[in-house]
């Protein structure tokens, strides 16, 4: 079955604690609510960078940008530690909340890194440099929001959160591995085609591995 397969994947990484996640009905989110906010987050923003004229920007944020930026990463932070730490118990909205400011921000990092290192000077357009572009950070952070809130009420609305959540969980760990890989291969008689398949090989294989592990450790959760 579908919520399976979504469950399977998303547990390698996710704790899935039932209390701490979404459901419709008795199914439950593949992912608790801090992950789905992170992931769906993400995967919003690099839909976003991806294209128009943001297309392989390869523009680093300025100073007072990545200040801007830390400080929205920051909310996930202090409610993590908060949390964990058990100062003040987190309940599902306020993990979401935290899970989109460290989501949706991140990509404005991550994505002008990668294109720097892949495609260096094909288009050096900033994404942030107009207040247009602070507008659609906060504009994605709250679509992010209504449609994971609004989840547990619509069916369609609910898979398409789930799927769409397990694959910017994928591709957050893909993007982020050819960044590190794009780095250590600089020199290296590599294409950017290749460096990226690296990448994503290296980073689907991680995440199936983990999945697989905790499958195997916790049969039963």
């Amino acid at each position: 079955m579908i919520e399976d397969l979504l469950m399977f994947l998303g547990s390698g990484l996710c704790h899935q604690l039932p209390e701490r996640s979404y459901f419709l009905g008795e199914v439950q989110m593949p992912l608790c609510a801090r992950c789905i906010g992170i992931h769906l987050g993400f995967v919003l923003s690099v839909i976003y960078l991806s294209t128009g004229p943001r297309r392989f920007s390869s523009a680093l944020p300025r100073v007072w940008q990545l200040a801007v930026l830390g400080a929205v990463m920051s909310v996930f932070l202090g409610d993590s530690i908060l949390s964990y730490s058990g100062l003040s118990e987190s309940d599902n909205l306020r993990r979401t909340l935290s899970g989109l400011a460290l989501g949706v921000p991140l990509p404005f990092l991550l994505v002008p890194l990668l294109n720097y290192v892949l495609y260096p000077g094909l288009n050096t357009k900033p994404v942030l440099d107009r207040p247009a572009g602070f507008m659609w950070l906060a504009g994605l952070y709250v679509m992010g929001a209504g449609a994971i809130l609004l989840s547990s009420d619509y069916g369609p609305l609910f898979w398409g959160v789930s799927l769409t959540g397990i694959a910017g969980m994928f591709v957050f760990y893909s993007l982020a591995i050819s960044a590190q890989t794009s780095i250590l291969l600089e020199k290296r008689p590599f294409t950017a085609l290749q460096k990226i398949a690296l990448g994503t090989a290296i980073g689907i294989s991680l995440l199936l591995i983990l999945a697989l592990l905790h499958d195997s450790l916790f049969p039963a959760s």
